[in-house]
């Protein structure tokens, strides 16, 4: 049950060695591939999901800017590495998780990532991107049309039309 679990929220600068690799390990586990290159993104904040001294499931964000057509950019909380230990899944823990990021990036103007499982996410509140995805890059706007967002209202959140064009400025690894 959920209810077991202890979460704690901290930054990337603030974690040890040890729970570093502990993530590491666990993320490349639930996502069956060496997940190292992407834990990489500069300045992340974790919500760890421990049950005792282990490690069971993870959420972080880092800080984005998605700009929804000629709008000014959002300043957006980009949620990754969404992830539960094989043998703890299916018992609500990435759930209780990432409820509980949302209560913690209150002060952004939007939330989004980009699903492994749309239902999964549709279940916590979370809503499909309708309209055309790009990035930002030097040379212009490129569109992403393989690429699927989800976005999450926060308090912050001004009215928004899902199917108008949304980008985000272009990052070495995955631009969503």
């Amino acid at each position: 049950m959920a209810a077991e679990l202890s979460l704690q929220i901290c930054k990337s600068a603030d974690i040890t060695p040890d729970v570093a690799q502990a993530i590491l390990t666990m993320c490349s586990l639930a996502y069956d591939e060496d997940f190292a290159p992407y834990l990489t993104y500069a300045n992340p904040v974790h919500v760890l999901g421990w049950l005792d001294a282990e490690l069971v499931s993870h959420a972080m964000w880092v800080e984005r800017w998605l700009q929804i057509g000629d709008e000014a950019p959002r300043r957006t909380a980009y949620i990754e590495a969404v992830a539960t230990h094989p043998d703890y899944q299916k018992r609500g823990y990435a759930s209780h998780v990432l409820r509980h990021l949302a209560t913690a990036i209150d002060d952004f103007e939007l939330a989004a990532l980009s699903p492994s499982d749309a239902a999964f996410y549709e279940r916590l509140g979370w809503e499909l991107w309708r309209g055309p995805l790009a990035m930002r890059t030097e040379q212009g706007v490129e569109a992403t049309p393989e690429e699927e967002v989800m976005i999450l209202r926060l308090p912050k959140t001004d009215p928004l039309d899902l199917a108008a064009p949304i980008s985000v400025e272009w990052r070495e690894g995955e631009v969503w």
